[in-house]
């Protein structure tokens, strides 16, 4: 069954020189249980969906298409259904745990706010039991309850994000670059923490992220976003092995083979940057960096296009599972 489902997402952000458009309709869906990761590098409007998902986004900035969560249109909420669904329907992992929690509030008082307003939780006595049981399902001592984030490593304030963003026992989870700032080591342990949570709890998780290996390990199925658009979709181990998509190839050739000497001499990378959304290069938008353009790239737009069979519970799965790779060119340089 979906629990998330968009379709035809178009963001435009208003600035003094014009409009910037950030998200170029996309679609995706998420089913109960089920895990999308999301992959691109800064910019290409990945955030920006977390953001409309929640309706987070500044006020004025555009947006079009459908948002259903639940079989529930999260664009026509009044605010007091908006605020309903935040934190007991989806919550959110932020990037940056210290800009995200109040430096002058305790931990336990931010953990149990929600569930408080929520009434999740009737009396303050009850919520404070339920704050020591999260901090302990996240690998944190109860006792850390007291402290103020100051006073916790990042990776344990990372940790006290994905608590509070449990409180209310949400159906989606979004984590946004949740281990972007963590050493390689503390990394690890988050990542476990939450494809264990994930399991244990049943959610359905949106991961957002710039590393591909990451997102195959925790999420079954991956999109890959550049300038506003999914390029790539199909199932994480599938797309990460093999790339049809010359971004993806790009991005999953610059992780270097553990081992291989040879690898590490000669490091795979990606000339140049990304577009700036105000202004796009005509026709496909990859081709001014892409190794296998050819001169019609310049001028045709390409879109996603079936390029084979998938065994679904990612991404917009048919009703009997069935959901065939997506790619908007592939390596061969076909548009």
């Amino acid at each position: 069954m979906t629990l998330l489902e968009v379709s035809d997402l178009t963001v435009t952000y208003r600035s003094r020189s014009g409009d910037v458009p950030a998200v170029r309709g996309v679609s995706l869906s998420v089913e109960r249980g089920g895990s999308l990761g999301l992959a691109g590098e800064s910019g290409c409007g990945k955030s920006t969906i977390a953001g409309a998902i929640l309706r987070l986004l500044p006020p004025g900035t555009g947006v079009t298409g459908d948002i259903l969560l639940d079989g529930d249109d999260v664009l026509a909420m009044n605010p007091g259904q908006l605020r309903a669904v935040r934190w007991t329907k989806t919550a959110i992992v932020f990037q940056g745990a210290l800009h995200a929690l109040n430096p002058v509030q305790r931990i336990a008082r931010q953990i149990s706010e929600p569930m408080l307003l929520h009434q999740t939780q009737p009396t303050k006595r009850s919520a404070a039991t339920r704050v020591h049981e999260l901090l302990e399902q996240v690998g944190l001592p109860p006792d850390r309850a007291g402290a103020y984030p100051h006073q916790l490593s990042g990776g344990q304030r990372q940790r006290v994000l994905i608590a509070m963003a449990l409180a209310c026992d949400p159906d989606l989870l979004i984590a946004d670059e949740p281990t972007t700032a963590l050493d390689v080591m503390v990394q690890a342990q988050v990542l476990q923490l939450l494809g264990s949570l994930r399991v244990e709890r049943g959610l359905s998780m949106i991961f957002i992220t710039h590393d591909l290996s990451v997102l195959t390990d925790v999420c079954d199925h991956l999109a890959v976003m550049y300038a506003g658009r999914i390029v790539e979709e199909g199932p994480s181990g599938t797309v990460f092995t093999d790339p049809q998509h010359p971004y993806t190839g790009a991005l999953a050739a610059a992780f270097p083979t553990i081992g291989d000497p040879a690898s590490r001499m000669r490091p795979a990378g990606l000339g140049g940057d990304p577009p700036d959304p105000a202004h796009l290069p005509t026709g496909c938008p990859f081709h001014p960096r892409c190794p296998v353009a050819e001169d019609r790239c310049a001028t045709t737009d390409v879109r996603l296009t079936p390029i084979g069979g998938g065994i679904g519970g990612g991404l917009g799965a048919d009703a009997d599972g069935v959901r065939d790779r997506l790619a908007a060119c592939v390596l061969v340089g076909s548009t």
